[in-house]
């Protein structure tokens, strides 16, 4: 991270990694090692659903599938940061179809 020795704010690199860019105009060089990139992708994760024979062991509730079915099996996870309600996934009992509400 490389803030402006101008304003304060948080610089970003430019495409080609060649300048740190502020807001305010600013721009200084980069030296040697200041850039590192990492693309994140985000997405519902892939959830591991442990069956018993044919049964699915995760808690089923009432909720309305696209599909016309009543009733879906549901779990929560913690996607959002840590100050905010974890969001629940719902899967539909009958056409598997996934879908998640958030809080």
């Amino acid at each position: 991270m490389k803030f402006c020795e101008k304003c304060g704010s948080l610089m970003k690199p430019n495409d080609s990694g060649s300048e740190f860019l502020c807001d305010c105009g600013h721009t200084e060089s980069v030296g040697e090692g200041h850039i590192t990139t990492e693309k994140m992708e985000k997405g519902i994760p892939d959830i591991v659903v442990k069956e018993e024979g044919d049964k699915i062991l995760l808690p089923e509730t009432d909720a309305d599938c696209e599909c016309g079915n009543k009733k879906a099996y549901y779990w929560m996870e913690q996607t959002r940061s840590a100050d905010e309600a974890p969001t629940r996934f719902y899967r539909c009992t009958k056409c598997m179809h996934t879908w998640r509400e958030y809080s």
